[in-house]
């Protein structure tokens, strides 16, 4: 700050002013944003939730600034891109979410609810996973060429591995052999599996028989004979609404967790891509998958309620309390 500005705000300050605002410039008021204006590019914005800052400033005849104050200031607008979904869920569809997510919230009054839950499911892991494009941005200097990174061959050699953990830990994990893929018959071998180390790792859920099994709505899971197999060794199933990975611990956490490990690395062979895996789980906290059943599981269950059965995921959603609701449960009835 130069000597004359230090001494002109001395003199302001010693005259009594202590506002420290900038005194009133002379001069006609600018007049382009009015709320005429900023109704017209509201209209603008209502018909048309692609049109750029250059369409409105044209349309409403006002400069870049002005158009830019009104979208951010005014109208409290910001441009997002649409995030990728299985697909858009049909009113039914949505309302099916929500009497799901209800239903396992009013299970969980019993303590021992999540206690009991295994949860699995399958997935694809690459020898070459490339990185998110948020964490491969380097700094470049002028002049200097952009980075490259090259794309996942379509022939890249991968495994896809089947999972099923609760809130202790991994209960069973398998790799499939080449080629392979979840069918119903696949399925059930997986099951029978699942059930001898149910017996060997958690004997407490086996002699009671109260484990219960979370797996989403993948057609070797909703098979005939795959339910036919589950209802004959009495294996109890959690309600699962389809297209919802939002709502299946393996999809919102465990894979994603173990694919963090993984990115950006290139790896020899399936094998040493599998040993690499099995590492990570072995160090995985067991406060990680504790985390993931008893909080987050419930917790996504109460937004996918408050957001009426669509997709929540990125989005500010505030979870209702319990008794709120049993109280919409209570109205709804």
């Amino acid at each position: 700050m130069s000597r004359i500005t230090c001494r002109r705000w001395y003199l302001r300050t010693k005259s009594g002013d202590q506002s420290g605002c900038d005194l009133p410039r002379p001069g006609k008021k600018p007049t382009s944003r009015n709320l005429t204006t900023v109704r017209a590019v509201q209209e603008v914005v209502n018909r048309d939730r692609h049109a750029t800052v250059r369409q409105i400033t044209a349309e409403v005849s006002i400069s870049k600034g002005t158009a830019h104050q009104i979208l951010h200031e005014d109208l409290d607008l910001k441009k997002k891109a649409p995030k990728f979904v299985p697909r858009i869920l049909t009113d039914d569809q949505q309302q099916q979410c929500v009497n799901c997510c209800k239903e396992n919230l009013r299970e969980c009054a019993d303590t021992l609810f999540l206690w009991n839950i295994i949860t699995g499911d399958e997935s694809w892991f690459s020898v070459l996973e490339p990185e998110q494009k948020i964490k491969s941005l380097q700094w470049v200097g002028k002049g200097e060429k952009r980075p490259k990174k090259a794309l996942r061959s379509r022939q890249a050699h991968k495994t896809m591995m089947e999972v099923f953990f609760n809130d202790q830990g991994v209960v069973h994990l398998e790799f499939l052999p080449p080629g392979m893929t979840v069918t119903s018959n696949v399925y059930c071998g997986i099951l029978a599996r699942l059930r001898e180390a149910i017996r060997r790792k958690r004997p407490v859920l086996w002699q009671q028989n109260s484990y219960r099994i979370l797996h989403d709505n993948a057609p070797g899971h909703k098979a005939a004979h795959t339910v036919t197999a589950m209802v004959e060794t009495d294996m109890k199933v959690v309600s699962h609404p389809p297209y919802s990975p939002d709502l299946a611990p393996a999809d919102f956490w465990f894979f994603p967790y173990l694919k963090s490990h993984i990115r950006g690395k290139i790896f020899n062979s399936v094998t040493d891509l599998q040993d690499v895996l099995m590492v990570v789980i072995q160090n995985t906290p067991t406060k990680l998958f504790a985390d993931c059943i008893q909080k987050q599981l419930p917790d996504r269950w109460r937004k996918c309620v408050a957001a009426g059965g669509d997709y929540f995921e990125g989005d500010n959603i505030i979870p209702p309390s319990d008794s709120e609701l049993l109280e919409s449960s209570s109205d709804s009835d």
